[in-house]
């Protein structure tokens, strides 16, 4: 592979120039209307409510948090030999951010950390938009996530295995553009004795051990571009069906089921781990390069789906430190067993402090918002 050229200089806004685009307009259309269909779950009213010998409920008082983030993704591509698989990754950041929590309502604001993202002479830079939403209700469990990213980096093989030959100590495509966007959406079945608030939003104590089944469905999309072959031209022997393209659209959708379970040791301590696998259907579209030019080839068959949230710390009525990891991971079937799988995820570590009086201007404000919300977004 030919060291790939730096770019010439960008425009002033190249991910929202990027997103201009039909495709992309459309797909952020579906995770839009998506994201209006699953957010009243959170807020719903609760029949019965949860034991209160199992779950204790904060969301009625003001919980701040301060932490930092990791967000993530990657793309492979598999090889017939699977020490030969080739995988892309972007720079990613590492944020700061702070938040707040009330009535179930929880709004966080990170910016990057400085000193620490310094590394593009490394993996090369990497711009980027990205969006994740992960909405924690008493009875359901959901995942939203958008994001575009330009620039990526091969970790799977080094500069010589490659032949690249650019300045970046890791091969570096400038050129490569992906962006995805995708819901998940899983039912607690024993919410009454189970709340993954506890672990994941700050905002509620499991005082139990307790573990419950899960049941729901994924939607995902997945679309990447490059300006040449994505295989490089030393390993297109590996990639017989692959080895051409430089663009795919990918999509599937299908249920899921799981199981999450907390450990609770001396109503202080926790640990959550929740899993969950689904396989279903999937359409692909390659484009490769041709004799007669650019063209594309259409798979309809199977694709599969795995979520991976787990949650450590300690927990109690004022305060909570702990550490939350959150991962999709998305693959597709095709000829000779090759494919494409991609991921997406997140790291936090978190500080949360609760207050047992909050301002009655911040509980009017609250009401207000969700009266407004219930106006717009009437609960199903």
């Amino acid at each position: 592979m030919r060291a790939a050229q730096e770019p010439k200089k960008a425009p002033a806004c190249p991910i929202l120039w990027r997103f201009l685009s039909t495709e992309l307009h459309a797909s952020c259309l579906v995770l839009a209307m998506l994201m209006l269909a699953v957010a009243p779950l959170p807020c719903a009213a609760q029949p019965g409510g949860q034991d209160t010998t199992y779950v204790r409920d904060h969301s009625r008082r003001v919980t701040l948090r301060l932490y930092g983030s990791h967000k993530f993704n990657s793309m492979l591509l598999r090889a017939q030999d699977p020490h030969a698989d080739l995988r892309y990754r972007p720079n990613g950041q590492i944020n700061f951010g702070v938040g707040a929590s009330l009535r179930k309502l929880t709004l966080n604001i990170g910016v990057r950390m400085p000193f620490v993202n310094d590394d593009d002479d490394r993996k090369g830079r990497t711009r980027y938009l990205d969006a994740q939403a992960n909405l924690y209700g008493t009875k359901q469990a959901s995942n939203l996530f958008l994001q575009v990213y330009k620039g990526y980096h091969i970790t799977s093989h080094t500069k010589e295995q490659t032949g690249w030959e650019g300045s970046t100590a890791l091969p570096y495509r400038p050129d490569v553009l992906q962006y995805n966007f995708g819901i998940s959406s899983l039912r607690i079945l024993n919410h009454r004795r189970f709340g993954y608030r506890a672990g994941f939003n700050q905002d509620a104590e499991q005082l139990r051990s307790q573990g419950t089944w899960l049941v729901g469905g994924y939607l995902t999309g997945f679309v990447v571009r490059a300006d040449s072959a994505l295989v490089p031209s030393l390993l297109r022997g590996q990639f017989p069906h692959t080895g051409a393209v430089q663009g795919a659209s990918l999509y599937d959708v299908g249920p899921m089921v799981g199981y999450a379970y907390t450990h609770v040791l001396g109503r202080k301590w926790f640990a959550t781990v929740s899993g969950a696998v689904g396989v279903g259907a999937s359409a692909q579209v390659l484009r490769a390069m041709r004799e007669e030019g650019l063209g594309s080839t259409t798979y309809l068959g199977g694709g599969w789906h795995t979520q991976l949230r787990a949650a450590a710390g300690y927990n109690t009525r004022l305060r909570y430190v702990g550490v939350l990891f959150t991962q999709e991971h998305v693959g597709y079937l095709q000829q000779a067993q090759e494919g494409f799988v991609w991921d997406v995820g997140l790291v936090r570590v978190v500080f949360a402090q609760r207050f047992g009086q909050r301002p009655k201007a911040m509980d009017r404000g609250t009401r207000w918002l969700q009266r407004k919300g219930r106006e717009v977004l009437p609960a199903p």
